[in-house]
């Protein structure tokens, strides 16, 4: 008679701070005996590590395995404990939490939404690990179901899963990802280290599995599962010998991290297709090429006739007599089959790339088959950013990104290269990728002259940019000194028409100048004596007064006005009339009667024979005008218009401070027509965003409010600049996912 399982119920409460407390003493010791086992591998594996990158450090030229190595010899102890927290972290959160909130933020989430904030060293690293976990998973499956069926009936709080079993290879695998962030590495290194992660520890998790099995068994926790294996001393001795057997090179280790593109590929179709037997296949992959090569030449067929992997296996049985027109797994082999699929997905993404004007994708899209012969051909295609073929066409739609028609496209250098060189791709390429190497030289040497040009435009324009902003910063502050000087202040006519005319600009001038606070402090000093010169005297002291600096005040107006090349006979005529004007103030009476409320009888007539108080039309009159109010007047464009207010605290806000030169967005013009513009400068003391078009001509001008305006308005919406084949790539990966989801 069998035992009856051991079932020790978990607590009520959702608090993780007590885990010790919501696990069984079974569900405890497996997680303990886990994490011996795997802490045992995982020293091997460093051990491993660090002969394998001094071999290739010693072997290589490449200084990152040095690096590499020092940092695994340095930090080892700290990687190892972060890999024991996160195991025991995983058991907390795994058997801790109800099955619901694990999966809403389960490692394996992957979503369109998310993508973008996923680097490229970081898709990498997903590849990695989905091939490693994926790997393990099937290598493993019974001893995972019978583990998973055991903690089951021990955590009757929780439903164990793939998604929840803390045992689980991709748990095992992420806890490794985070603990080697601790290793400064860059992408390079980590894969290879990733690599002796699988070798030494993935793919020696069933000896793990078999002991937990075996543990629970021995307990009573569903011992009919289980059938005994070899004792741990013995498979120690086959997983020693194993070990011993599988010596590996430098260029075999990197061979391997290079398939995992593919090879993730391959895994995420195989849910979707049947597998063929191999020795069916009747059509060669040279032969295939062969006929990719005829089908690439034959102008009968469009880019819309290869829109899916059925349409283009479909073209191909014509081209393909041994197939009998059944192109599959069966006759071209189960390999190239996938890479027809793979690469059709791949420019279905560029097609619907909404990043790139219709009539640049229309070129890129001819360069369909010759991208698939290059898959069929070379696998590093897939997963190396620099090869040849993908770093043109990633070269080619960079280039396009701010593409937009003017005028006749015959006389659109960039479009015409381009045609050129997919023309060059589709007439020359059959299976020598060396082509694309040339191809893309070319191209560089087109693109660095066609930047020249836009470089030079788009210095000089950042140049004026800056220089207005300074100009409209004077003028800001030249036009606050007069509001101050002059507010509630009689301006009489000769005073208005010096400070309109000549001072204004002195002033300008004086602000401008570095370090001259001086010169700025005493053209103010004149400026206020002026309009206190015009100013009803109330006694004889304050006449005195007038008389004593008229003489200085007329030489400090006169030298002004020489510094800024004013007209000499306006010069004068304005002096001689200021003159005039203050000997007027010197025969008018003192003020004496005076009224209840402090001002005297004759004051307002005083004043008034002077001339005016300044109002705020006379302020208006007497200012600089500013770029920001010619704009305001001038411009018709709706950017421009934009005045709409955004809560300071809008996430849209987030996307305008990400924004930097170089950044793409695409724009409605006041036709709602779309236009492309990149941000060339950001004037910060004119709180401007300057946008250019390609050939740098200036397109707008934002301040950060508008700007956020005009992206919360979808006026302005920001173009992804990112590697197009690199996007593609995600694209095609999170989409497999989410069907074999399903």
């Amino acid at each position: 008679m069998s035992k009856k399982p051991q079932v020790v119920q978990f607590s009520n409460s959702s608090d993780l701070g007590d885990p010790q407390a919501s696990m069984s003493g079974l569900v405890l010791k497996a997680k303990d005996l886990a994490k011996s086992e795997l802490i045992l591998k995982l020293n091997r594996m460093l051990d491993t590590a660090d002969d394998k990158l001094f071999d290739m450090a010693d072997k290589s030229s490449e200084v990152h395995f040095f690096n590499s190595m020092r940092q695994v010899r340095i930090k080892r102890q700290g990687l190892v404990n972060i890999f024991k927290q996160e195991l025991e972290f995983a058991f907390k959160k795994k058997l801790g939490l109800k099955e619901h909130q694990v999966e809403s933020s389960n490692v394996e989430s992957f979503s369109v939404e998310n993508l973008s904030l996923v680097q490229e060293d970081d898709l990498e690293e997903d590849l990695a690990i989905d091939a490693m976990v994926n790997r393990a998973r099937a290598d493993n499956k019974v001893a995972l179901e019978h583990i998973g069926a055991r903690l089951d009936s021990l955590c009757p709080n929780v439903t164990i899963t793939v998604r929840t079993n803390p045992l689980d290879p991709r748990v095992i695998s992420e806890a490794f990802r985070t603990s080697s962030h601790s290793l400064d590495l860059d992408v390079k290194s980590r894969l290879v280290v990733f690599k002796l992660f699988e070798r030494c520890v993935m793919d020696e998790l069933k000896d793990v599995y078999l002991e937990i099995n075996e543990e629970f068994a021995e307990q009573g926790i569903l011992p009919d599962l289980h059938k005994r294996k070899p004792r741990r001393a013995q498979r120690e001795r086959e997983a020693a010998e194993r070990e011993e057997s599988k010596p590996q090179t430098k260029d075999e280790l990197r061979d391997e991290v290079r398939e995992e593109v593919f090879n993730t590929l391959r895994d995420l179709l195989g849910g979707r297709k049947v597998a063929y037997p191999e020795e069916n296949k009747v059509v060669e992959t040279d032969q295939l090429v062969s006929a990719l090569t005829n089908l690439q030449q034959d102008a009968g067929y469009s880019p819309q006739d290869l829109s899916t992997p059925e349409q283009v296996k479909q073209i191909l049985g014509g081209f393909l007599p041994a197939t009998n027109g059944q192109v599959n797994g069966g006759t071209i082999g189960n390999v190239n089959d996938d890479v027809i699929d793979i690469v059709t997905m791949l420019f279905d993404f560029i097609l619907d790339d909404r990043n790139l004007h219709n009539d640049i994708k229309a070129i890129l899209a001819r360069l369909q088959i010759p991208m698939l012969k290059v898959g069929l051909v070379d696998r590093k295609f897939f997963s190396e950013r620099n090869h040849p073929a993908r770093k043109l066409l990633n070269e080619l739609s960079h280039a396009g990104i701010g593409w937009t028609p003017i005028g006749d496209p015959r006389k659109d250098p960039l479009l015409q290269k381009l045609s050129s060189i997919v023309e060059s791709v589709t007439t020359e390429f059959k299976d020598d990728v060396s082509l694309f190497d040339k191809l893309l030289e070319d191209f560089e040497q087109f693109k660095s002259q066609d930047n020249r040009r836009s470089t030079i435009l788009e210095k000089r324009m950042k140049e004026a940019e800056e220089g207005r902003a300074k100009a409209d910063s004077a003028k800001q502050k030249v036009n606050a000194e007069i509001m101050r000087i002059c507010h509630g202040r009689v301006i009489a006519e000769p005073v208005k028409n010096i400070l309109k005319e000549a001072w204004t600009n002195v002033l300008f001038l004086e602000s401008l100048k570095p370090s001259n606070q001086d010169g700025w402090e005493k053209a103010v000093k004149v400026a206020e004596f002026l309009v206190w010169s015009v100013q009803p005297k109330p006694n004889q002291e304050a006449k005195d007064k007038l008389k004593k600096i008229m003489v200085s005040l007329i030489k400090n107006l006169r030298v002004g006005m020489n510094r800024i090349s004013f007209n000499d006979y306006r010069s004068s005529q304005l002096l001689e009339d200021l003159e005039e004007c203050h000997r007027s103030i010197l025969e008018m009476p003192i003020q004496t009667a005076t009224s209840t409320d402090g001002s005297t009888d004759t004051e307002f007539e005083l004043a008034e024979s002077i001339g005016e108080t300044a109002t705020e039309e006379t302020l208006q009159e007497l200012s600089l005008p500013t770029e920001e109010q010619k704009v305001k007047e001038a411009s018709n464009h709706p950017l421009d218009k934009l005045d709409i207010n955004v809560d300071d605290d809008d996430p849209v806000y987030e996307q305008v401070s990400q924004m930097q030169a170089g950044t793409w967005v695409e724009v409605l013009n006041e036709k709602e027509e779309k236009q492309r513009c990149k941000l060339a400068a950001f004037i910060n003391s004119a709180n401007k965003y300057i946008f250019v078009n390609r050939t740098g001509m200036k397109i707008a001008e934002l301040t950060r409010q508008k700007l956020a305006a005009g992206l919360k308005q979808a006026i302005i919406s920001i173009l992804d600049d990112a590697a197009l084949f690199d996007r593609a790539l995600e694209s095609v990966i999170t989409n497999l996912r989410s069907m074999k989801e399903a």
